[in-house]
């Protein structure tokens, strides 16, 4: 895979671009925010554990052409989170996000799950794309029925019980 430093993709709101080393400051922010980091199975990620993360997304983009963005905002330029897809399995692509709690309830995460889902139909070639959340998650939950992605399941996801949505892809 060629990797493309100039893949953008733009909402009403956000510009999302390639995460890159850069971005560093900013994840490593967000990755501290317990409230942020609330179902997660690890909690809070320090500096190293947000650098080593970060490679990974960057691999994902460079060995499966499955990018990961950070989220900016078009007007202010202010960073709003990160989001992107990634392997969860040899034949499950998963879409997910991260938004700073400064932006939660202003439909960021729907507009940004939007504009991923969208760009998948033309640029990853699986049958289904993934969401999941833990079963307390209502939230996500509910930006994941916003985007007509339809739950499936509940089983394990990083180690929790979930709640699985898929959309197809095609």
């Amino acid at each position: 895979m060629v990797e493309n430093q100039k893949l953008i993709i733009t909402t009403q709101r956000t510009i999302l671009r390639l995460i890159n080393e850069d971005d560093l400051d900013d994840i490593a922010a967000l990755n501290l925010d317990p409230e942020v980091r609330k179902f997660f199975p690890g909690g809070i990620q320090n500096r190293e554990q947000t650098k080593q993360r970060m490679k990974e997304f960057m691999n994902f983009y460079k060995q499966y052409g499955l990018p990961c963005f950070v989220i900016i905002d078009k007007i202010s330029n202010a960073f709003i989170g990160r989001c992107g897809f990634g392997p969860i399995s040899s034949e499950d692509i998963e879409v997910g996000y991260l938004i700073s709690r400064k932006y939660w309830g202003q439909g960021y995460a729907s507009e940004v799950l939007q504009a991923l889902l969208k760009w998948s139909k033309s640029n990853i070639k699986n049958e289904y794309i993934i969401a999941f959340a833990p079963l307390k998650h209502h939230a996500a939950h509910r930006v994941m029925e916003k985007c007509d992605m339809q739950f499936y399941k509940e089983d394990i996801g990083h180690g929790l019980e979930c709640k699985f949505y898929r959309i197809e892809n095609n």
